[in-house]
């Protein structure tokens, strides 16, 4: 008979003890950093985010993480935990698509999750290579904002991200190309036509935003510190993460907006969009391609990172530091 406090008994009932559903609360609030964004994005209410984080402590005997007004910070426990459950995470995602492996011939597929309207000529022209020397690998590319890039890339649930941000130092990245962005509104505006203007006129201006981008939010980057910077943009009237659908908004004279230069030069020459300060020095976003290099990967995903790497000249190196990405 075996004792009950033999360790290999005591790992196993905690193992079949713990919730697993809490493990991935856990992971969300400490990417979140705050019980209430975690619930927002677990679409929860915040007592029960904190209630599962309790019982998660509760089950693992430690207290997981130091929160005071104004502070938050793993504890060692926690930090172990994290790191530890980001991998059964990571895994458990994968799990469909190694299955699928098993009882396929195919090469693998690649997922990529893009901010809307990436352009590089180059980077157009390896994936028409790759696929076809590759015709057995599938390829399924969705649009999302820079922080949802980053997130399901730190999570391992797409194989490469596309994002024009900073990210994660745990992250490795490929510079894909650079945009320079601008301030423009509609022709329907009252500054519409307007010359000479001042940055300081754009204040108290309704403004035209993507959704992520948050004055003081998680995500800053070159576009939403020029705005910080200059105190114009507070009023967010309206947002999208299609680029598309605030350049829509923007020509529809409902606020004021920046977007790409090269997507706005179009409607600027046919009199739909007339530019706002600054004039110069614009702000310039890098659009980056990111992947996780602990994350698993299928023959079809390990063979396009490779090309990618080749075809650009270097490794994808980690950043040297960890940084807030901007919001597309």
């Amino acid at each position: 008979m075996t004792s009950p406090h033999n360790p290999h008994n005591q790992l196993e009932r905690f193992a079949t003890r713990l919730d697993w559903n809490l493990l991935r609360t856990f992971i969300v609030i400490v990417q979140s950093r705050s019980i209430s964004r975690a619930a927002e994005r677990l679409y929860l209410q915040q007592p029960t985010v904190s209630a599962a984080l309790k019982r998660l402590e509760e089950s693992v005997g430690r207290r997981l993480i130091d929160r005071r007004p104004g502070h938050f910070e793993l504890t060692p426990a926690g930090q172990k935990l994290y790191d530890e459950a980001l991998q059964v995470y990571r895994r458990v995602s994968r799990l469909s698509e190694v299955i699928d492996e098993a009882d396929s011939d195919t090469s693998g597929h690649v997922r990529i999750l893009s901010i809307s309207q990436v352009s590089c000529e180059r980077y157009d022209r390896l994936l028409e290579r790759f696929f076809r020397q590759f015709p057995r690998v599938s390829l399924s590319i969705e649009v999302a904002t820079t922080a949802e890039v980053v997130r399901a890339v730190e999570n391992s649930t797409v194989t490469l991200g596309i994002c024009d941000a900073e990210v994660p130092a745990l992250l490795r990245k490929l510079l894909l190309s650079s945009e320079q962005y601008a301030i423009y509104c509609g022709r329907r505006h009252t500054l519409y036509g307007q010359t000479g203007l001042a940055i300081e006129d754009l204040r108290g201006e309704a403004y035209i935003g993507f959704t992520s981008d948050v004055l003081g939010g998680d995500y800053m980057g070159p576009v939403t510190a020029m705005r910080a910077l200059a105190s114009i943009g507070q009023q967010v009237r309206g947002a999208s993460s299609n680029v598309e659908e605030v350049s829509r908004m923007i020509s529809a004279g409902i606020g004021i907006g920046a977007l790409p230069v090269h997507l706005a030069q179009p409607l600027l020459e046919r009199g739909e969009l007339w530019q706002l300060p600054p004039y110069t020095d614009l702000p310039q976003a890098d659009i980056r391609l990111i992947y996780n290099p602990q994350s698993r990967c299928n023959d079809g995903e390990r063979a396009l990172i490779e090309a990618l790497e080749t075809e650009f000249g270097q490794g994808m190196a980690p950043d040297s530091n960890a940084a807030r990405p901007d919001n597309h």
